[in-house]
């Protein structure tokens, strides 16, 4: 926070607009409101009923009137001219979210790009184009780092509690908002510097993996469209279980499985809101029509 808080007021202040910094406290068990409200007066402080990390968002979308709402981690630095690349796209009406990127803490490389949604034998999956370094649509928005229409957020829902506490919520947003005929861009001149995990310091190692496999997997299932052949399918996640157990990965199965547990109490709930193919080829065709 030390380093945000500065880097934040600075693109508050050069924003020259009604243009308000609220740090949003999860229930901190540290001093850290009593440390905000002495060092950095300016600073709006709410906070939360209980921590819900991210989906904290939530309730404060609900309260706030502000038009746009700029996400950040408490783990990052503002580069200079932060805030204004990332605002502009806004005047487009069908602009849903716009993404900053992001580079190490050592400014030595970019560690964020856009995003677009492959398959493999009916196993989904995303990374980020890390050389792609210009303006244009991505397939999300990071979460830690994002602007966000208030209004287009509330009427989504927000982020959805299924991925709870972590990892493709913001996936599963902004593809939410794809399917309301919206866009969601990608705009590498808005630049954080990301001391990666330095907001899960009590997530880490292979518990962080299985969140991600874990967000992943409930995207998957709860949206996307199956796999043609589904005994492919099963097939190929049984031989990628099998070959990570052998490597010493052996939480990768285990993760899948107790997934799938969880998954069995609430797949009713989406059984109507998947996809089907012709509808995702449409949502990945938008994504990669370039912006003129």
């Amino acid at each position: 926070m030390e380093h945000l808080l500065p880097t934040a007021l600075h693109e508050a202040e050069n924003y020259g607009s009604d243009c308000q910094v609220v740090v949003l406290d999860n229930c901190s068990t540290k001093d850290d409101v009593a440390w905000v409200r002495r060092k950095f007066s300016l600073v709006k402080i709410l906070v939360a009923p209980r921590n819900e990390y991210l989906f904290s968002y939530n309730e404060y979308a609900k309260q706030s009137t502000a038009h746009i709402l700029v996400f950040l981690n408490n783990d990052l630095k503002l580069c200079e001219n932060f805030l204004l690349p990332l605002l502009r796209h806004f005047e487009q009406e069908d602009v849903f979210s716009v993404s900053a990127t992001s580079r190490n803490w050592s400014d030595t490389k970019f560690t964020f790009g856009p995003m677009h949604l492959k398959e493999h034998h009916g196993d989904y999956y995303w990374n980020p184009d890390y050389e792609r370094q210009v303006v244009c649509h991505t397939l999300f928005c990071s979460g830690g780092f994002m602007a966000v229409d208030r209004i287009k957020f509330l009427e989504i829902g927000g982020f959805n509690n299924l991925y709870y506490p972590a990892y493709s919520e913001d996936v599963d947003l902004c593809f939410r908002s794809w399917r309301k005929g919206w866009r969601c861009i990608y705009e590498p001149r808005s630049i954080v510097l990301h001391r990666e995990h330095g907001s899960w310091d009590s997530i880490a190692g292979s518990q962080a993996s299985r969140l991600m496999l874990r967000g992943k997997l409930l995207f998957s299932w709860s949206t996307l469209p199956r796999c043609a052949n589904p005994i492919e399918e099963y097939f190929y996640l049984l031989y990628k279980s099998f070959s990570k157990f052998l490597s010493g990965e052996r939480w990768y199965p285990e993760t899948i499985f107790k997934t799938w547990l969880e998954w069995r109490k609430v797949y009713r709930i989406y059984e109507a809101l998947k996809i089907d193919r012709e509808e995702l080829n449409r949502i990945n065709n938008s994504i990669a029509l370039p912006i003129g």
